[in-house]
């Protein structure tokens, strides 16, 4: 039985963004209506708060194309010292035995 995964699109900032513009531009992106959830990479700091340097977008039923043709002009306004945009799987499709043994599902 064999499933189809659906693609993932990433998005590298060319600098760290702040919590508070990342949860921003977070919620722009799930606006479009074509994004089911954004994940983040986080970069914690001794102040206790959190720096962001990739966001991974889990897709609605859009194709990749579409959705990135609608998120530019998005990541040009927020984004305007440059970023980077690529397409493919970049969460684990299931849970490893490392996961399990570490508690985590």
């Amino acid at each position: 039985m064999e499933t189809k995964e659906k693609p993932e699109i990433e998005i590298l900032p060319r600098r760290l963004m702040s919590s508070k513009k990342a949860e921003d531009f977070a919620a722009l992106l799930k606006d479009t209506g074509m994004i089911s959830e954004v994940l983040f990479q986080r970069h914690n700091y001794s102040g206790g708060g959190y720096m962001v340097g990739r966001f991974i977008l889990l897709l609605s039923e859009f194709s990749p194309e579409a959705v990135i043709e609608k998120i530019r002009p998005l990541c040009e306004q927020v984004m305007p010292y440059g970023y980077d945009i690529r397409v493919g799987r970049f969460t684990k499709p299931k849970p490893t035995v490392k996961d399990y043994l570490r508690g985590r599902v």
